[in-house]
């Protein structure tokens, strides 16, 4: 089984003007990380925002806080990755992670079969994600696909066809929101995943389950991650410890 053909790349970066002039090369520039809601009201009240501008944006933010899903994957979620051919809800399903499996191929002599496998993420689903599943069937221009936009079709030979937002408008509505709002921390379609970790440690789940739930490949990458997202988790985190 092959990862699904993507019509849209994500793009993580934007070039550093002026450090191409300086040198002549193309640098990376960092971008602003985002940062969850920090509260369970902050959040209906951003996801409401959303709705309101375009219900099926509001849909894949909630299903990113309920999976943990990045944007990339979320997006392109399918109708037959919760239900199988035979009209029932499954329990859960692997999913391969867009970004995780491209990094992964990019290195050379790799084995696509093996990094397929690495980039595998398990995803649960409950009640909530299957309120958003069948509230997508009458929203979606697409049978396959829960988030298809009709304003995000293209045409291909004659043929129109649906796909979902793109990450840069996405990141657009929710920059729109953040200022209608007045949130003084940056927001964009990456704040959900990372709502989601955050529900987690809340929680009390462990960071090895934190890892595994978001797809990472090791602890240290998870430790790094979280702790950079909230002032009130990073001392948790720092001073968390394998065995104890």
């Amino acid at each position: 089984m092959k990862p699904v053909a993507r019509i849209n790349q994500r793009i993580d970066y934007a070039l550093d003007n002026e450090s191409i002039e300086r040198t002549g090369k193309k640098k990376k520039s960092k971008k602003k990380a985002t940062k969850p809601p920090r509260s369970a009201d902050e959040a209906r009240l951003i996801i409401d925002e959303l709705y309101e501008r375009n219900p099926l944006l509001g849909l894949t933010a909630s299903m990113s806080a309920l999976t943990g899903l990045r944007y990339s994957d979320t997006s392109w979620l399918k109708f037959s990755d919760f239900i199988d051919s035979h009209g029932n809800w499954v329990h859960s399903f692997d999913l391969c992670q867009q970004k995780t499996y491209n990094m992964r191929c990019s290195k050379e002599d790799v084995d696509k079969d093996l990094a397929y496998k690495d980039s595998l993420v398990r995803v649960y689903v409950n009640d909530s994600i299957k309120e958003i599943v069948e509230e997508c069937r009458y929203l979606s221009s697409s049978d396959e696909f829960l988030f298809a936009n009709s304003r995000s079709s293209i045409k291909q030979d004659g043929i129109l066809i649906p796909r979902p937002m793109s990450i840069q408008s996405a990141n657009w509505h929710h920059a729109k929101v953040s200022n209608k709002l007045k949130l003084d921390f940056p927001l964009g379609c990456h704040s959900w995943r990372k709502y989601f970790a955050k529900k987690l440690i809340k929680k009390g789940i462990t960071i090895e389950k934190i890892r595994d739930l978001l797809g990472q490949s090791s602890l240290q990458s998870t430790n790094h991650y979280l702790s950079t997202f909230d002032e009130e988790l990073a001392p948790v985190i720092s001073e968390m410890d394998l065995f104890e």
